[in-house]
């Protein structure tokens, strides 16, 4: 997003976990671990070194490539918090995604910044609810052309006409009309009460009279 000269403040999905104190408090997370990114180690809560042991190349079920770097600790034997920090048998073994670490960093200083609190404020009142009811009442769950353009198209489509469907929704609201509509054109040239729901041709109807 960066490089489309966007900027993301976009959350990802354990960003609300992150926040509770509970998480952000518990010393056996991997993400609470003390890390040095000059020697590449981390540091257990037991003051021990946990070592870089290989990197491995994994594929998500969508097909996107990941890099995972996996660190274990030495001497786990004996140790006290052994009970607390992991069950294995041996000795504590951690997986991190250093590319996704970064990008979840850079999100979480936008989402906490103040213009990211306003934006996140936003959200529930506009692009989700509109998002739920495309979704869920509209059952649009997948897109069917393919393609950048496809997808354009199709979601084009669909959102003119929820548009379209908010806009029958406005009109048949008596009040709307009031707004819209000379007093007398409704109600003297065009008595029947359902042509109130088309005041641009009301107002032709009138003009030619």
């Amino acid at each position: 997003m960066f490089s489309n000269g966007m900027t993301p403040y976009v959350k990802y999905n354990m960003f609300h976990v992150e926040q509770r104190r509970g998480y952000r408090n518990d010393p056996f997370r991997v993400s609470n671990l003390f890390y040095n990114p000059d020697e590449d180690f981390y540091v257990c809560p037991m003051g021990q070194k946990m070592k870089f042991i290989r990197q491995e190349k994994r594929h998500t079920a969508s097909g996107y490539q990941q890099t995972v770097s996996v660190y274990r600790a030495s001497r786990c034997e004996g140790c006290p918090l052994r009970g607390q920090c992991h069950k294995s048998r041996r000795d504590r073994q951690i997986e991190v995604n250093h590319t996704l670490d970064d990008y979840k960093a850079r999100a979480r200083e936008l989402l906490t910044s103040e213009q990211g609190l306003k934006h996140r404020s936003k959200r529930p009142i506009e692009p989700e609810a509109v998002f739920g009811q495309i979704k869920e009442c509209g059952r649009f769950r997948r897109l069917r052309l393919k393609g950048l353009t496809g997808a354009k198209i199709d979601f084009g489509l669909k959102a003119l006409s929820h548009n379209l469907r908010k806009l029958a929704q406005a009109w048949a609201k008596s009040s709307f009309f009031d707004k819209f509509l000379p007093s007398r054109t409704a109600k003297q040239l065009y008595p029947n009460p359902h042509l109130k729901f088309y005041p641009k041709l009301i107002s032709i109807g009138a003009n030619a009279a």
